[in-house]
């Protein structure tokens, strides 16, 4: 008689056990942070390596006020990744520049998991701004997994 509870209780255990296992292990992991506080970097000719360009996907990009808001996408999973905007500066500066060009810089950091990781990331773009104008067109460009960078333009008002 003492059997059968003791049975339940175990076979209750493993039912939670293996609920957890299975909702813990999953292949899509969406986090969203808003880190507004984050402002672009600026590459040129003498440090534009020093960043990674590590394959990222924009799942969509958006100017909110003077923040650029990104939704990015990428493989791993069990190490910290890092991503920066890269404001690209012309090599020449003289006049007439070019729109500005952003870059996606992701470091994975080795990262060999394979979840999908969708993050999304604000940026303070505002130092583009122009005098004398109320908006600015741009591009942004990012590496994608088949290692080629992908370009889209963009219009920030101000």
């Amino acid at each position: 008689m003492q059997m059968k509870p003791l049975m339940k209780t175990i076979s209750a255990a493993f039912f939670l056990c293996t609920f957890f296992f299975l909702c813990a292990c999953t292949d899509q992991e969406e986090i969203k942070l808003a880190n507004s506080s984050a402002k672009y970097v600026e590459l040129n000719y003498s440090n534009y390596n020093s960043l990674k360009t590590d394959p990222i996907t924009v799942i969509s990009a958006k100017v909110d006020g003077d923040y650029l808001v990104l939704t990015l996408q990428y493989g791993g999973g069990c190490e910290e990744h890092q991503v920066d905007l890269a404001l690209i500066q012309p090599e020449c500066g003289t006049p007439p520049l070019p729109p500005p060009t952003f870059e996606i810089r992701h470091n994975a950091n080795d990262d060999r998991c394979k979840a999908l990781i969708t993050k999304e990331y604000s940026f303070n773009i505002s130092g583009i701004r122009e005098e004398g104008k109320h908006q600015i067109n741009f591009t942004i460009s990012a590496k994608n997994t088949s290692g080629t960078w992908e370009s889209t333009q963009y219009t920030y008002k101000y």
